[in-house]
């Protein structure tokens, strides 16, 4: 029964992070209205007493006055518009009505899109205006929104919103400059016309003086306008030949930033890659399995582009061929090297192979070399946090999801922490180096005993962190990220050092001083023995009623 309660514990934690986070997205995102408040509208109705509930006639909520008059009512964006992505991300702007039924006023109430990028539309003296003294019809119908400068594809995304919100789905073309003749002439340069292909939108025919179809011309744009690169989409001219074979493609224009996208006209190659191709061969590309290298520099730019030029094929040819079916787990050479590793962790743990010393150093090479320093595949607070929230990533991790059912389960069930003493790359490191100096540290009690609090409040602060979303890393308080020295921050790679330094006068001296992860699995492991329920047991309980009382007080 003590065995159930601490796995209890455990499992009501990691659903109570869950729940917490799922509120907190759906607060974050809009899924859930939110009221408007008295304040919020009042620039717009200054005689605003109190703001009514929610009416389905135009789903939003009315403003009444000190006699309870209808003065007005407000919309909001969101959720409805929640798709729609600017720069970075959707935003939910409030639309003001008087008692005619005229718009009088917008705000941006909340917004995911980069700061800066929303501080200039914000900032655009007659954006917001565009929208005064039209009615819900008007705006609907309203053909053409001028963006902002410097923020095109925010303002673009925020009109796309109010449009979709009030009825309109069409959203605004991320690249409205049609293709010109000018840019077509760079290949066909007998082209005196362009002219729409009928059966195939998008599609121009390339016409000579002689009336003669010379080729065809396309652009990615409208169809891969929501392909993001670092920064945005990108538009690409694709010209034909009359077998609808590519023989020329070039940048249009583009969100993404320079010199990213100079790179791509300037490499020699990359265009080139899809000249010769018909529209249907490259609809069937996978650009992985066809070798679409990226352009050094300015990898996520490229591919995101070979990806729009295929995706674009697919759009133009008829039928459109279906996808191949995708596994329902994507296991890459990486997985397999790991899921090995698991397994023969678990083998030496659980067989008289734990006996081997020669075994045992050898593995614990393997475990620092191939899965600390190549594949960075550990067990963290960070990662089980992260999974907590968002489910475990087995579709396209399933060999980290191996280690970490190994990691949990083993002490469940069999009472040995095996990630810790088997698969843990930092273990085996202290591991080596231990007892390589003739010196020994030994610690006074009230030092062991103060240290020994530490892992419990690493816990605390995981915990208050994962429910209360503050902004603090994870990472930042285990060492595991000193593997992957590129991206380890400074809080890391010092724990990873200290550790190791102490690690050489006191054997282990972070697992057992040092380590939440190892705290938490040594709380859930299985005491065949019997154990009494003691201060761990009550700290337990303690951390899950600050759970439960920051889900109560969100």
């Amino acid at each position: 029964m003590l065995h159930f309660y601490r796995v209890g514990v455990f499992v009501a934690l990691l659903g109570l992070i869950h729940a917490q986070h799922r509120w907190f997205v759906a607060q974050k995102r809009g899924a859930l209205k939110q009221l408007v408040s008295v304040e919020q509208v009042r620039k717009f109705f200054p005689e605003v007493v109190r703001m009514g509930d929610w009416d389905f006639g135009h789903g939003g909520q009315n403003v009444f006055d000190k006699d309870d008059n209808k003065i007005g009512h407000v919309l909001q964006t969101s959720p409805e518009a929640d798709g729609i992505t600017g720069f970075s991300g959707p935003s939910n702007t409030l639309l003001a009505f008087d008692k005619d039924r005229k718009i009088i006023g917008l705000a941006v109430l909340r917004s995911d899109d980069t700061r800066e990028h929303l501080e200039v539309v914000i900032r655009d003296p007659g954006f917001l205006k565009q929208w005064h003294g039209l009615t819900k019809e008007e705006a609907v119908a309203q053909a053409e929104v001028d963006t902002v400068s410097g923020a095109t594809l925010t303002s673009t995304a925020i009109a796309d919103g109010i449009a979709n919100r009030l009825g309109r789905k069409k959203r605004t073309d991320r690249f409205p400059e049609p293709i010109q003749l000018e840019e077509v002439q760079a290949v066909f340069t007998n082209a005196t016309t362009l002219v729409p292909e009928p059966e195939l939108a998008g599609l121009f025919r390339v016409m000579a003086a002689t009336n003669q179809v010379v080729g065809y011309a396309t652009r990615t744009s409208p169809h891969a306008d929501e392909m993001i690169g670092y920064q945005g989409p990108t538009d690409v001219l694709l010209l034909l030949d009359e077998k609808m074979r590519i023989v020329g493609a070039s940048t249009r224009s583009s969100y993404d930033n320079e010199p990213y996208v100079g790179y791509l006209e300037k490499d020699p190659y990359f265009y080139n890659t899809f000249v010769g191709f018909a529209l249907n061969e490259i609809a069937q590309l996978d650009p992985v399995d066809a070798g679409l290298d990226g352009v050094s520099g300015a990898t996520k730019t490229s591919i995101t582009v070979s990806e729009a030029i295929i995706l674009t094929a697919g759009e133009l040819t008829r039928p459109r061929p279906k996808p191949a079916p995708q596994p329902l787990v994507r296991i890459t050479d990486r997985d397999l090297g790991t899921g090995m590793v698991v397994i023969a962790g678990m083998l030496i743990a659980f067989t008289r192979l734990k006996g081997n010393k020669r075994l045992r150093v050898a593995f614990q090479i393997v475990l620092i070399g191939y899965l600390g320093f190549m594949n960075a595949d550990m067990v963290s607070q960070a990662l089980l946090v992260g999974w907590a929230q968002n489910g475990a990533a087995w579709k396209v991790a399933p060999g980290l999801v191996l280690l970490t059912a190994a990691t949990l389960l083993a002490p469940i069930f069999s009472g040995r922490q095996v990630f810790c003493t088997h698969l843990c790359p930092y273990g085996a490191v202290q591991d080596l180096i231990a007892r390589r100096v003739p010196w020994k540290l030994k610690l006074k009690d009230w030092l062991a005993t103060g240290l020994n609090a530490v892992p419990t409040l690493l816990l605390l602060t995981v915990i208050l962190v994962a429910m209360g979303h503050y902004r603090f890393s994870l990472v930042a308080i285990e060492p595991f990220d000193a593997f992957v020295p590129r991206i380890a921050g400074v809080a890391a790679i010092t724990i990873a050092l200290v550790g190791l330094v102490v690690s050489l006068f006191l054997p282990r001296a972070y697992c057992r001083y040092g380590c939440p992860t190892g705290a938490m699995l040594k709380f859930i492991r299985w005491n065949s023995a019997g154990d009494k329920f003691g201060r761990r047991d009550v700290v337990a309980a303690a951390l899950l009623v600050v759970a439960v009382a920051m889900l109560i007080l969100r």
